[in-house]
């Protein structure tokens, strides 16, 4: 019989990233489920759950200065990141330049830019008091695992099996 192992990312990012008191027995209760026939989809929402709930005990301890830096980091995070995918979109979807600056583009695009600049200047603002790098490498991390399952998504959508590749183009192009 062939042993399943869980995914080898997934059961690092709990050892890095979760909670001290617990990481080994719930790495050891994930391979053991895994095992038993669970999903690797099952596997990684329980990795990302584990990983928020530590990073929310953490976030919780710390002053409120140090909390709103770094939820202002994170919402400027967001908006650069939302702001990356709007211009990725709008790329595919339009056939040149002058088609992809539409007006609807570029104003959600200045307000992106204008939430991701606002964000970075009161997390520096409010970082100067006290800094916390820990807690905000945590949350990078968990917004980089979520970015990369969007792009995951993203790429397997282009890989379906027996259709055309998707195209926002009409024929007569």
């Amino acid at each position: 019989m062939i042993e399943r192992v869980p995914p080898r990312l997934a059961l690092w990012l709990l050892k890095s990233w979760g909670s001290p008191y617990h990481r080994e027995s719930l790495a050891g209760d994930l391979i053991e489920q895994y095992q038993e026939g669970r999903s690797r989809t099952w596997c990684w929402r329980q990795v990302a759950v584990a990983i928020l709930a530590a990073r929310a005990r953490s976030v919780r301890a710390m002053p409120w200065a140090a909390t709103c830096a770094m939820l202002s980091r994170l919402f400027a995070e967001v908006a650069a990141v939302l702001a990356l995918t709007v211009i990725v979109d709008q790329a595919r979807r339009a056939h040149s330049l002058g088609q992809m600056l539409t007006e609807s583009f570029i104003g959600t695009l200045a307000a992106l830019i204008t939430m991701a600049m606002v964000g970075f200047l009161v997390s520096t603002r409010a970082g100067k008091r006290k800094r916390t790098p820990a807690a905000i490498s945590a949350l990078m991390l968990v917004f980089g695992v979520i970015a990369l399952g969007l792009g995951t998504i993203t790429w397997a959508d282009t890989l379906r099996g027996g259709a055309d590749p998707v195209s926002i183009c009409s024929s007569g192009y």
